[in-house]
């Protein structure tokens, strides 16, 4: 016990200084290439602090494939994790970064920030309804993102354009400062693996389902890259940048990461994330929307309604739903 609680305290303090390091560098590349904050966020930033998530559909997906009769236990676990990361980051670590700080999208990013989020929530419940993700659907889940990097890549470049005389010429050192965060996104990936395979063992004892658990624990600590680089980013002044990671991470995850080990081995669904886990996903991106809808930042009110809802969301999701099966 004392051994796990170690490696996790190591782990995180780890995941920070990585962090640091990330963002530092990050900021660098968002100078050289003239894209904003927001876009860096939501494309760079995401998908490296969404490596534990994608990394963990990978190696359960081929775990599945050697042995299949572990299918049930492993899907439910793994898009457990999935949408509980998500809704961890909109309910819990997003209101906690608003209550500290500011989060702030930019208005000319908003609707397509908001609308990548929302859609993103309603096409995993889409692939997911027939309680299987089969190869084909996975695959529709990432040329969808593809397709989403696209549009947002182009949107920038368009805003780019019109502030070319602000952007740095590229040289040695903004290919060093690709480099570190490449490199510093590897290891981060690594101990968190760790973090979570810790995490693992401390509650493997616990009585409960392995979608909760993946829901719950797994996906609170898949999101401490997240947590870390946003808070790290708001403190040296990129609230854009911020708000880009958490809200890109939550399009990142549901498209890319469960659309990979869709199209690796096929998952069934568990019922209870098709009719409860999923919804509350969908209904956090809509109140996010509503929130930021005419304004750039959340404030204090929304921060703590979002924290509520995040509880409250898990206090039902154990009261009612110990179980992959809804009681009958």
């Amino acid at each position: 016990m004392l051994t796990e609680l170690i490696i996790i305290l190591i782990g995180v303090a780890a995941i920070l200084i990585l962090a640091e390091l990330i963002i530092c560098h990050a900021i660098k590349v968002a100078n050289y290439t003239g894209l904003s904050g927001t876009f860096i966020g939501m494309t760079i930033l995401s998908i490296g602090t969404s490596i534990p998530e994608i990394m963990s559909h990978i190696v359960g997906s081929i775990t599945i494939l050697r042995q299949p009769e572990t299918m049930d236990t492993i899907s439910g676990l793994l898009i457990g994790t999935n949408i509980g990361s998500d809704i961890f980051q909109q309910n819990f670590i997003l209101p906690t970064v608003g209550l500290i700080g500011i989060v702030m999208v930019e208005r000319r990013h908003l609707h397509d920030v908001m609308g990548g989020l929302l859609g993103a929530a309603v096409l995993a419940l889409l692939v997911c309804i027939g309680g299987v993700v089969l190869r084909e659907e996975g695959a529709l889940l990432v040329l969808a993102y593809v397709a989403y990097l696209l549009y947002l890549h182009k949107r920038d470049k368009q805003w780019a354009g019109r502030k070319s005389e602000e952007i740095v010429p590229f040289c040695r050192d903004a290919y060093s400062a690709v480099l570190i965060v490449v490199t510093s996104f590897a290891v981060m990936a690594v101990v968190t693996d760790q973090v979570v395979r810790s995490s693992i063992r401390l509650v493997d004892m616990l009585p409960i389902s392995a979608s909760f658990f993946g829901v719950v624990f797994l996906g609170i600590a898949t999101s401490l890259p997240e947590l870390s680089t946003a808070l790290l980013s708001m403190r040296k002044g990129k609230k854009d940048m911020s708000a880009g990671i958490m809200l890109g991470s939550n399009v990142t995850n549901p498209l890319l990461g469960l659309g990979i080990g869709g199209m690796l081995s096929t998952y069934t669904v568990p019922q209870v994330i098709i009719l409860y886990d999923l919804p509350v996903n969908i209904a956090t991106a809509i109140m996010l929307y509503m929130f930021l809808l005419g304004k750039e930042d959340l404030n204090r009110g929304e921060a703590v309604t979002l924290l509520i809802c995040y509880f409250s969301y898990v206090f039902f999701r154990w009261f009612l739903f110990p179980l992959d099966t809804l009681p009958t």
